[in-house]
């Protein structure tokens, strides 16, 4: 008796010892895996039996797999994890360990060989060698977690009190699979918030930095500062050669970031202005670039837009790939103020345009002397109104000037050194008006501005021969600006009707004709005129004829009727009866070598003097 009680708390204190390994376990932290395969070992161990092994569902639910286990084969572990799972739904054999599972309760066979619950896994069963088995639910308040499987080689029953002590060590291992699970989750939870908080600790320090590049940038707008500035704090942020280029000014900087080949790779891009698709959404974009030694690298360019407009572009060394959170950052808030610097300078460069074209006005149409209130004004902006000036005249100016105004003021920029005075220009009575100033230099050293001049009017107009720059000058006087303009003008006029176009030129260049538009007095020039071509203007205009027509036509074709007849389009007959007219008004044959003369002079001076007239407002 006293044998027997011995035995049974030798065993008491054996279980014990058990359930306190399990509860260390879980409190250690092993995994859940780890810890059936204890349950799993402890069941054979305490009762003796050959084999044991721990089933839970899957991830769907509907199957129970052997994630612990003693003394069985993986062979054995594969079959049924694999070929033939224990399926708790959709099937009408429903096996001990899914029976038990559905209802709670344990469930023994004496004989796996005979016994039909076995079904499919009998030669798994026969293979490891087991006769008898009891599925033990792992139960808890939540529902059935999975079942505690104990095998035995030979036939064996399990008696209550057997059942009871597997009973009680599922139950522990349904605590610590939960308890086992809770800290999984806790563990998870943990490491989801610290690296949600590690995420939020990054955040604010990029917002932080984001923060200080915005202060600096916005502090350079504010204070004015211009492309060199915003590149080169871009620069330093970003540790990398950044270059600007906006109209025709390109500004390299961090040029200490970059070797020279790869800088002078930089610089052609940004001076090429190739187009590149722009990245959506981000206003970046790779770019290639070919360097010296046939190589290529890579670069990224940025776009700079006001009002869905591109004023300017940045590039800078790498890819958009390399680039960190507050690389982006920057590069968007320097396009930001650029923008807005661009911006600024817009405002003002309209403001000033607007002033210069009521100042050009003024002086154009003024008949007396200029107000010395104007002068002032003018000399605010930079101009000295009574140094000598070069004027100059350009036409074309297209019917769709929007951006005009930015570009012929780019182009002046482009050109003028930073000193003064100042050029003075603007829009006046169809015409782009240029007061240029000469210091020492003579007229035509201007040339190379007013064909600059022609060629914007001409890139933004219709046709390339409308566009047309006339030079005059020097205007030396405060009084002679609007002469000079009527001269200008009517050199334009002049041109246009010689078929002169999509060129620049100085009255000069129009020989006599050109000279004549200079001279003040032109009532000599219109006797003369009157006096050789008068009988046919008066012919002209008492009996509706074209006398004076067809004579500049006969002039123009050397006196060949059939040529006149052809460009006239009337009959040659009619030229003929005509110059017989003419000849006959005139007292005198057009094969008069001094008739000629005096006919082709007269016409000549009339198309001065219509473009006098012209030229006058």
């Amino acid at each position: 008796m006293k044998e027997r009680s011995d035995r049974t708390a030798e065993r008491l204190r054996n279980w014990l010892k058990a359930l306190a390994s399990i509860g260390s376990a879980v409190n250690q932290g092993v995994s859940v895996d780890e810890l059936l395969t204890m349950v799993a070992r402890t069941a054979s161990e305490l009762m003796g039996y050959d084999f044991s092994s721990v089933t839970v569902p899957d991830a769907t639910g509907t199957v129970l797999q052997i994630r612990g286990s003693y003394g069985l084969s993986d062979e054995y572990i594969r079959d049924v994890n694999s070929l033939h799972p224990i399926r708790l739904r959709g099937t009408s054999l429903r096996s001990p360990s899914s029976q038990a599972f559905a209802m709670g309760i344990p469930i023994q066979i004496q004989d796996a060989g005979t016994d039909p619950s076995i079904g499919p896994w009998a030669p798994a069963a026969l293979e490891q060698g087991y006769t008898s088995m009891i599925a033990i639910p792992l139960n808890a308040p939540s529902g059935t977690l999975g079942i505690l499987n104990c095998f035995t080689r030979r036939a064996h029953h399990f008696d209550p009190d057997e059942v009871s002590l597997l009973a009680v060590l599922a139950d522990q291992a349904a605590i610590a699979i939960n308890t086992a699970r809770l800290r999984a989750d806790q563990t998870s939870t943990i490491t989801k918030l610290n690296a949600l908080n590690q995420t939020l600790e990054e955040q604010y320090e990029l917002q932080r930095q984001v923060a200080e590049v915005h202060h600096r940038l916005t502090s350079l707008a504010l204070s004015g500062g211009g492309l060199d500035d915003i590149g080169t704090a871009l620069s330093e942020l970003l540790s990398r050669a950044v270059v600007i280029r906006s109209g025709h000014e390109t500004v390299m900087c961090g040029s200490s970031f970059g070797s020279d080949m790869l800088l002078e790779a930089l610089i052609q891009e940004a001076t090429q202005g190739v187009q590149h698709p722009v990245k959506a959404g981000t206003g970046l974009s790779n770019v290639m670039l070919s360097l010296a030694d046939g190589s290529r690298a890579s670069a990224v360019r940025a776009a700079v837009v006001v009002k869905e407009e591109v004023v300017a572009w940045m590039w800078t060394i790498g890819s958009v790939e390399e680039f960190t959170p507050l690389d982006l950052r920057a590069i968007e808030h320097a396009a930001t103020v650029l923008a807005l610097e661009l911006l600024s300078a817009r405002s003002a460069a309209e403001a000033a345009w607007h002033r210069a074209g009521e100042i050009l006005k003024e002086i154009l149409t003024a008949r007396g002397p200029l107000p010395a209130s104007l002068i002032t004004q003018a000399a605010r902006m930079g101009h000295d109104l009574s140094q000598p000036h070069a004027l100059i005249l350009s036409s074309g100016i297209p019917k769709n000037t929007t951006g005009l105004q930015e570009r012929v003021a780019a182009a002046v920029d482009h050109r003028v050194e930073y000193t003064r005075p100042q050029p003075l220009l603007g829009f006046h009575q169809d015409f782009l008006v240029t007061l240029w100033p000469l210091g020492d230099s003579p007229v035509e050293s201007v040339r190379p501005v007013a064909e600059c001049l022609r060629l914007v009017l001409r890139d933004g107009g219709e046709g390339i021969e409308s566009s047309l720059s006339v030079l005059t000058g020097p205007v030396s006087g405060l009084q002679g600006y609007l002469e000079a303009f009527s001269v200008a003008r009517g050199a334009d006029h002049l041109a246009r009707l010689r078929g002169i176009g999509g060129r620049t030129l100085l009255v000069s260049d129009l020989g006599t004709a050109g000279l004549l538009l200079q001279v003040p007095d032109s009532s000599k020039v219109r006797s003369f005129c009157e006096e050789v071509l008068g009988p046919l203007r008066r012919h002209d205009s008492s009996r509706r004829t074209t006398l004076l027509q067809t004579l500049r036509a006969l002039l123009r074709n050397d006196l060949d009727e059939g040529m006149t007849s052809v460009q006239l389009s009337l009959d040659a007959d009619e030229i003929a009866r005509d110059r017989r007219l003419i000849e006959k008004l005139l007292g005198s044959e057009l094969t008069n070598v001094a008739t000629l003369t005096h006919l082709a002079t007269a016409l000549e001076l009339e198309d001065v003097l219509t473009a006098l007239d012209k030229g006058t407002p």
